[in-house]
Protein backbone atom coordinates (compact mmCIF):
# COMPACT_ATOMS: atom_id res chain seq x y z
CA UNK A 1 0.00 0.00 0.00
CA UNK A 2 1.38 3.64 -0.77
CA UNK A 3 0.29 6.96 -0.23
CA UNK A 4 -1.85 8.77 2.05
CA UNK A 5 -3.49 6.24 4.08
CA UNK A 6 -0.18 4.68 4.18
CA UNK A 7 1.32 7.08 6.42
CA UNK A 8 -1.75 7.58 8.14
CA UNK A 9 -1.31 4.10 9.28
CA UNK A 10 2.39 3.81 9.99
CA UNK A 11 2.00 7.34 11.95
CA UNK A 12 -1.10 5.31 14.02
CA UNK A 13 1.57 2.07 14.29
CA UNK A 14 3.83 4.46 15.90
CA UNK A 15 1.41 5.42 18.52
CA UNK A 16 0.47 8.84 17.05
CA UNK A 17 -3.33 10.34 17.06
CA UNK A 18 -3.38 10.89 13.17
CA UNK A 19 -5.88 11.57 10.70
CA UNK A 20 -6.10 12.71 7.12
CA UNK A 21 -7.27 16.29 5.84
CA UNK A 22 -7.44 17.12 1.99
CA UNK A 23 -7.39 20.48 1.20
CA UNK A 24 -8.66 22.88 -1.62
CA UNK A 25 -5.94 22.19 -4.07
CA UNK A 26 -6.62 18.52 -3.45
CA UNK A 27 -3.31 18.31 -1.35
CA UNK A 28 -3.54 16.28 1.48
CA UNK A 29 -1.91 16.00 4.95
CA UNK A 30 -1.35 14.02 7.74
CA UNK A 31 -2.47 15.94 11.16
CA UNK A 32 -1.28 14.66 13.88
CA UNK A 33 -3.46 15.79 17.35
CA UNK A 34 -1.80 16.04 20.55
CA UNK A 35 1.89 16.36 19.53
CA UNK A 36 3.81 16.44 22.29
CA UNK A 37 7.86 17.90 20.91
CA UNK A 38 10.21 15.71 22.38
CA UNK A 39 13.44 18.17 21.82
CA UNK A 40 14.88 21.64 21.63
CA UNK A 41 13.86 25.06 22.58
CA UNK A 42 9.98 23.80 22.38
CA UNK A 43 10.00 20.38 24.33
CA UNK A 44 6.83 19.42 26.11
CA UNK A 45 4.41 22.04 23.82
CA UNK A 46 1.33 20.02 22.67
CA UNK A 47 0.89 20.88 19.19
CA UNK A 48 -0.88 20.10 15.82
CA UNK A 49 1.61 18.83 13.78
CA UNK A 50 0.75 18.73 9.79
CA UNK A 51 2.66 16.59 7.71
CA UNK A 52 2.26 16.18 3.79
CA UNK A 53 0.83 13.27 2.66
CA UNK A 54 2.21 12.51 -0.89
CA UNK A 55 0.25 10.15 -3.65
CA UNK A 56 3.35 7.81 -3.59
CA UNK A 57 4.43 7.59 0.31
CA UNK A 58 6.85 6.15 1.12
CA UNK A 59 8.71 6.36 -2.42
CA UNK A 60 8.34 9.99 -1.82
CA UNK A 61 7.91 12.67 1.64
CA UNK A 62 6.84 16.39 1.46
CA UNK A 63 9.20 18.88 1.94
CA UNK A 64 7.80 20.88 4.78
CA UNK A 65 5.99 20.70 8.31
CA UNK A 66 2.74 22.49 9.10
CA UNK A 67 2.39 23.93 12.74
CA UNK A 68 -0.74 24.74 14.72
CA UNK A 69 0.29 26.11 18.03
CA UNK A 70 -1.35 28.87 20.73
CA UNK A 71 0.62 30.89 20.62
CA UNK A 72 2.76 29.43 17.97
CA UNK A 73 6.46 28.84 18.00
CA UNK A 74 7.53 31.26 15.62
CA UNK A 75 5.89 33.80 13.80
CA UNK A 76 6.20 34.25 10.42
CA UNK A 77 9.68 35.02 9.04
CA UNK A 78 12.25 34.56 6.36
CA UNK A 79 15.95 34.31 7.54
CA UNK A 80 18.21 32.76 4.39
CA UNK A 81 19.53 29.37 5.19
CA UNK A 82 18.14 28.97 9.16
CA UNK A 83 14.15 29.11 8.49
CA UNK A 84 11.50 29.98 6.39
CA UNK A 85 8.13 30.23 8.35
CA UNK A 86 5.27 31.38 5.91
CA UNK A 87 1.24 30.77 5.58
CA UNK A 88 -0.15 27.13 5.01
CA UNK A 89 -2.45 25.76 3.11
CA UNK A 90 -3.79 24.25 6.49
CA UNK A 91 -5.56 27.39 6.95
CA UNK A 92 -4.71 30.96 8.98
CA UNK A 93 -4.19 28.97 12.38
CA UNK A 94 -1.57 27.27 10.94
CA UNK A 95 2.34 28.29 9.57
CA UNK A 96 4.42 26.23 6.78
CA UNK A 97 7.82 25.53 7.97
CA UNK A 98 9.95 24.65 5.08
CA UNK A 99 12.37 21.73 5.13
CA UNK A 100 13.14 19.22 2.48
CA UNK A 101 13.34 15.87 3.72
CA UNK A 102 15.77 13.40 2.00
CA UNK A 103 15.29 9.47 2.34
CA UNK A 104 18.81 8.17 2.90
CA UNK A 105 18.04 4.89 4.68
CA UNK A 106 14.98 3.95 5.20
CA UNK A 107 12.02 5.15 3.96
CA UNK A 108 9.50 4.85 6.53
CA UNK A 109 7.03 6.82 9.05
CA UNK A 110 9.25 5.87 11.72
CA UNK A 111 12.51 7.93 9.64
CA UNK A 112 10.30 10.88 8.69
CA UNK A 113 9.45 11.12 12.87
CA UNK A 114 12.89 11.07 13.42
CA UNK A 115 13.72 13.89 10.36
CA UNK A 116 10.72 16.24 12.36
CA UNK A 117 12.18 15.67 15.50
CA UNK A 118 15.80 17.10 14.40
CA UNK A 119 13.98 20.45 12.67
CA UNK A 120 12.20 20.96 16.73
CA UNK A 121 15.71 19.82 18.19
CA UNK A 122 17.50 22.65 15.70
CA UNK A 123 14.54 25.22 15.87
Amino acid sequence: MYGPERLIQDLQMLGYEAKLVAVNDNSKFAIILNYEIQLGQFAGRIIELGIPAPANFPISAGSSIHVKASPQLYEKQSIPNVRNVTDSVLGSEWLYWSKNFGWVGERTARRLMSQINEVFKNA
